[in-house]
């Protein structure tokens, strides 16, 4: 024990803790060359135009350039954690040990370089035993605590070869789980799924950076898909967890190739928006690999957007298709900007495929996929109002297809949806009957459909199948013009249709054209 004793007794814990703000410093640093390398490096080769043999080789290296620090940044917050921690508890145990030698004196005591305690008159053996029993356990706590921290500290190991690769991803999430564990940020106590987007959000706020950073790093996949956290917050777990479900696909086998080939479709669509517009910025904040899949990307930050959409995908969208989503919602947030040059405001458009979409089959036409997915959807929109910021927040939710669908239920169940206009294209109908139904002011009800969409019209026209359909003049929405063909073209370029819609997003209802109904 003798070692142990006079390390306790005489260390100065002050220097670990000036090393764990040398890591503090360095993982600041790490995220500035991240940061800088996508814009002054990695951006400019892609949008360069550079192609050819070099280019495929070279491009991939350099796009993990960006990684690598990124990792490096995780990882030196987390060993700043575990020596911050550290220090305090080594200090706390000094303190108690250095409490032990006083009292011990005051007794009549004097203990030695071997930790022992010893009588200055030797007529108390026993007393002499417990003060040496009582600073033996000290020093044995510090000793299990010196064990715990090499053991969390070697993890966060770097790789060393120069390369990013998933096992580094997983490395360094497993560390996460180690510091976690290690100071008690237990994943029990993350509210489930579905829970109140307002309790969620207190939640969130009443931890401390460090445990939200844990809860991050450690547990991505439970905190992810929660409704009520930031953004950005939901961005940083949901892609963690995508590039640990990338690390565990690989080499897991042919039957795992469609999850595999659409994982890495995602991720690479994500990264490659980090060269483009910073108004165009993608956060994914909703991702579910089962089955066939789910994600909720986000065309720039709702959390901050004086308007925000949430786009509700129809019959047939799963997550191999996701790149065709974000494609469509960025189509919208330019087509909103463009209606609103001169007015300031930002605009998010959320691609929102946060339920299992029915099949080209009798799924279709059931209310089942649709019932089940308004909850979903409600809560989303809830928590979208829970986490804005200051400013104004337009809120409307457009369905395409089966989307309306599930937005119909969405609106028409409980309360109703949160949202200030409710929109459908080529809709089969809400499974409502008019827009009274709707919970909803009619004005902010607005519907279009091609004249020659085969979804809005036979479809929409069969009773008992999804109702009314909303731009019969029955239900009592407004019918905003299109003049796009097909089920898929309301966001055809410079069409009538886009405008439209695009009106609506941003609130300037006086300049929608309708063939039937009134602005508010």
């Amino acid at each position: 024990m003798t070692g142990g004793f006079v390390q306790l007794r005489d260390t100065r814990f002050v220097a670990l803790g000036q090393a764990a703000d040398a890591w503090q410093a360095y993982g600041r640093r790490a995220a500035t060359l991240e940061d800088r390398s996508v814009h002054t490096l990695i951006g400019p080769l892609h949008r360069s135009g550079w192609a050819g043999p070099a280019a495929s080789a070279a491009l991939p290296r350099v796009d993990a350039v960006d990684d690598q620090f990124e990792i490096r940044a995780r990882t030196a917050r987390l060993v700043d954690v575990v020596l911050d921690e550290a220090a305090a508890r080594f200090a706390q145990l000094q303190t108690a040990l250095h409490d032990q030698l006083e009292a011990a004196q005051a007794a009549g005591f004097r203990v030695g370089e071997d930790g022992v305690a010893r009588p200055f008159h030797d007529e108390d053996g026993s007393a002499a035993d417990e003060w040496t029993r009582r600073i033996a356990d000290v020093v044995h706590q510090a000793q299990r605590l010196d064990e715990q921290v090499a053991g969390v500290l070697g993890g966060l190991r770097p790789d060393g070869h120069g390369r990013t690769g998933a096992d580094d991803w997983n490395r360094m999430s497993d560390a996460a789980t180690g510091v976690a564990a290690w100071l008690g940020v237990d994943p029990k106590r993350v509210p489930r799924p579905g829970s109140d987007p307002q309790r969620v959000a207190d939640w969130w706020k009443g931890l401390t950076d460090q445990q939200r950073q844990l809860y991050l790093d450690a547990y991505p996949q439970l905190v992810g898909n929660l409704d009520g956290l930031p953004a950005a917050d939901r961005d940083t777990a949901n892609r963690l967890a995508l590039r640990s479900h990338l690390a565990e696909l690989t080499g897991a086998g042919d039957d795992q190739d469609r999850d595999l080939e659409r994982s890495r479709r995602l991720l690479d669509r994500l990264e490659r928006n980090e060269y483009g517009d910073p108004k165009e910025q993608l956060f994914l904040l909703g991702l579910d690999n089962t089955g066939d899949g789910r994600a909720i990307v986000a065309v720039g930050n709702p959390d901050d957007a004086a308007n925000t959409c949430v786009l509700v995908p129809g019959v047939g969208t799963t997550l191999d298709g996701m790149s065709g989503e974000i494609d469509r919602a960025t189509t919208m947030q330019r087509g909103a900007y463009a209606q609103a040059v001169g007015t300031g405001e930002s605009v998010s458009v959320i691609a929102w495929l946060g339920y299992d979409s029915p099949e080209a089959d009798w799924s279709a036409i059931s209310h089942k996929r649709a019932e089940a997915g308004a909850p979903l959807l409600d809560g989303f929109v809830d928590g979208l109002h829970v986490t804005h910021g200051s400013g104004p927040a337009h809120t409307s939710v457009l369905g395409h297809s089966y989307g309306s669908t599930v937005v119909g239920n969405a609106a028409h169940s409980g309360d109703g949806l949160a949202a200030d206009d409710i929109i459908t294209a080529g809709s089969p109908g809400m499974d409502v009957n008019t827009v009274a139904d709707l919970q909803i002011d009619p004005h902010h009800v607005w519907a279009g459909a091609a004249k020659d969409d085969p979804i809005a019209g036979p479809l929409g026209s069969i009773w008992g199948i999804h109702d009314n359909e909303p731009t019969d003049p029955s239900f009592g929405a407004n019918r905003y013009h299109v003049d796009t063909s097909g089920h898929s073209g309301y966001w055809a370029s410079d069409s009538q249709s886009l405008a439209n819609i695009s009106r609506i997003v941003i609130g300037d209802y006086d300049r929608v054209t309708l063939d039937h109904g009134r602005a508010p």
